[in-house]
């Protein structure tokens, strides 16, 4: 992920490029299983790390918690 934590600045963004009335939701998506191992890899990369996280997939004890932001406002006039 090139910048992890921009979802931090997505209010200030908007603000300071002219809109109004900024909202900002958080979703959370949660998995515990090994289909998001592929993600985990793009993450964290090969090796051990990975490794740890497959072997707690296998015996159900994986927990990865994604928060997606939304920012949104209005344009002023």
């Amino acid at each position: 992920m090139p910048n992890p934590r921009v979802a931090r600045r997505y209010r200030n963004l908007l603000l300071d490029n002219g809109f109004v009335d900024v909202t900002v939701e958080v979703q959370t998506i949660v998995w515990t299983g090994s289909a998001c191992l592929p993600l985990l890899a793009n993450l964290g990369g090969e090796g051990a790390w990975l490794e740890e996280q497959a072997a707690r997939a296998h015996h159900d004890r994986l927990f990865l918690a994604v928060p997606i932001f939304l920012a949104a406002g209005t344009r002023a006039a």
